[in-house]
């Protein structure tokens, strides 16, 4: 039988038979980090080899990625980490800003104190973990940011909907936080989008706008920068 390779960069750390949650996390965190990119395969035998873990609980961990928008399963090719794609950038932030935008209203309406403090402590988290190229912590707080935003709604609804939709999005957000940097991007703009959420409901709802787009365009650019990257890497007959 030919020895099954394992793949680089995936990394885990698990020691014994894992549960199928377990290897979910552990390739969940090497897609979202960037060492498994789009389009990457995932074996099953190779997966199980690396992780020490055997093919169901594999299949099983696949099963709630794909859920979760991480992984597509294609004809021929099994299990693939999932690819973003022009449509799929345009239709996450038409989304984000239906509700976002009605989330920066409320909070220029009733000016909760307990929100707006909330929203202080992480960008100065987003900004501590940008500086120190920290691409989990960053995420991590970019997306604290955006649902107390929503929660300023104060609608249970809206929120189930935005954290749905996070969840969805996570790719996308990944590939949008390391673009920052392959893009020339040197400075985060989450404070700048709090200051004017302490404006007028005009004010915010410019600022947020203006972060949405900004942040579809950077996605959009690396999309267009990994393509020419395999396309200049791909053998040429």
């Amino acid at each position: 039988m030919t020895p099954t390779n394992p793949i680089p960069g995936l990394g885990a750390n698990i020691q014994r038979q894992s549960t199928a949650e377990q290897a979910a996390e552990a390739v969940r965190q090497a897609i979202l980090s960037g060492r498994l990119p789009p389009g990457t395969p995932l074996r099953e035998a190779a997966v199980a080899a690396e992780l020490g873990v055997s093919r169901g609980t594999v299949r099983e961990a696949a099963r709630t990625l794909e859920s979760e928008g991480l992984v597509r399963y294609q004809m021929n090719r099994g299990i693939v980490v999932a690819d973003v794609t022009g449509p799929d950038v345009a239709d996450l932030y038409a989304a984000r800003a239906s509700v976002e935008l009605t989330a920066a209203d409320a909070l220029t309406e009733h000016r909760d104190p307990a929100i707006y403090h909330q929203l202080a402590d992480l960008v100065d988290q987003i900004e501590h973990a940008f500086d120190h190229g920290d691409t989990a912590a960053a995420l991590d707080g970019d997306r604290l940011f955006h649902a107390t935003l929503v929660a300023a709604t104060r609608s249970p609804r809206l929120r189930r909907f935005h954290a749905q939709l996070q969840q969805e999005q996570r790719l996308a957000l990944a590939l949008a936080e390391r673009s920052r940097r392959e893009l020339g991007r040197t400075a985060d703009d989450h404070r700048q989008l709090l200051d004017a959420l302490h404006g007028t409901p005009e004010q915010a709802r410019a600022e947020l706008t203006a972060h949405l787009r900004a942040g579809a365009a950077e996605l959009r650019g690396l999309l267009d920068l990994l393509a020419h990257r395999n396309e200049s890497e791909t053998p040429r007959g």
